[in-house]
């Protein structure tokens, strides 16, 4: 269970104010003062609409509400949320480094898995948390996100300097709980993550199209294979079978287009450091080999490298 402190009004900063960042900005407890830390701090605030739908009926009607988020001005933070991407990470620490007191709490909502040893080494005496979200949300326009898919978000301790988590996950909006090994949710969604978003972008296809083109659908078998029996070499199991989850995540998301793919349309650089990257640097300490997860890297970085528009 979450093992938080007595509730009381929280100073709450967030990094990377994008479609999951403002999402979950928006369930924070309502007597909590929310910041915003961006990029730019030419602005006095971050402002957004988010449109959500009403209740968990299917064909319920859409709400949409307004927020404004003040920026950061040395106000003490009792939670850092950082939604950017892994790839930002090392940016955001140089940035806002000044806006991480001794007792502020860091929690990563990102995909990805490597990141979280690059906070315990700049901040080994700040308690740090992770969490992992189904949640679907995309911006619709640039000050306005679309709740697309109503979801799960876990939360639990990753490391650094034990502590009573502050953020009271009972008083949050939407569906939140506490897990006692964030590790293990963390290193399943990257499973998951490994082989659905870089093979979208080898076939330049939606989700649900990796289970309908045969090509992609007999590369994601394999990927799966090679994916699953690494974490196994490594003795870190998978809490499901890969293909089987691989397939029902697919199905689900079937007319999304993934991160990654958006990413290489819009020349951003995608994750796939923390993401299959991170699965090459374990597997080099390892000695295993991983042929197509080699290849799909090669193929991201040549993407990346080009700024091609695909």
């Amino acid at each position: 269970m979450n093992k938080t402190s007595t509730e009381q009004p929280l100073t709450i900063g967030i990094i990377g104010l994008g479609a999951i960042g403002c999402l979950i900005s928006s369930q924070l407890p309502k007597n909590s003062k929310v910041l915003a830390l961006p990029r730019n701090t030419y602005q006095d605030s971050i402002q957004f609409e988010l449109t959500s739908p009403n209740g968990h009926s299917i064909g319920g009607r859409n709400t949409t509400q307004y927020y404004q988020w003040p920026i950061w001005k040395n106000e003490k933070l009792d939670v850092l949320l950082v939604c950017c991407k892994a790839s930002q990470s090392l940016q955001a620490l140089q940035q806002w480094n000044k806006a991480i007191h001794s007792d502020t709490q860091i929690v990563l909502l990102q995909n990805g898995f490597g990141q979280h040893s690059l906070f315990i080494e700049k901040f080994p005496n700040n308690p740090l948390f992770a969490a992992s979200t189904t949640e679907g949300a995309f911006r619709s326009q640039p000050e306005a996100v679309t709740h697309a898919g109503i979801g799960q978000t876990q939360w639990g301790f990753y490391g650094g300097t034990h502590a009573a988590f502050k953020l009271p996950l009972a008083s949050l909006q939407g569906n939140h709980s506490w897990s006692d090994n964030i590790k293990q949710v963390l290193l399943d969604k990257l499973a998951i993550n490994a082989v659905i978003n870089p093979l979208t972008v080898k076939y330049q296809c939606k989700n649900g199209e990796l289970l309908t083109q045969p090509e992609a659908f007999a590369e994601l078998i394999e990927l799966c294979k090679e994916t699953e029996l690494f974490f196994e070499k490594i003795q870190l199991p998978l809490s499901f079978d890969l293909f089987e989850k691989a397939q029902f995540i697919a199905k689900l998301t079937a007319n999304n287009v993934s991160s990654m793919l958006q990413d290489t349309k819009n020349k951003q650089p995608t994750e796939i450091d923390f993401i299959n990257g991170y699965l090459l640097r374990k597997a080099i300490e390892h000695n295993i080999k991983l042929p197509i997860s080699t290849s799909l890297v090669d193929l991201i970085k040549s993407y990346e490298a080009e700024k091609k528009i695909c």
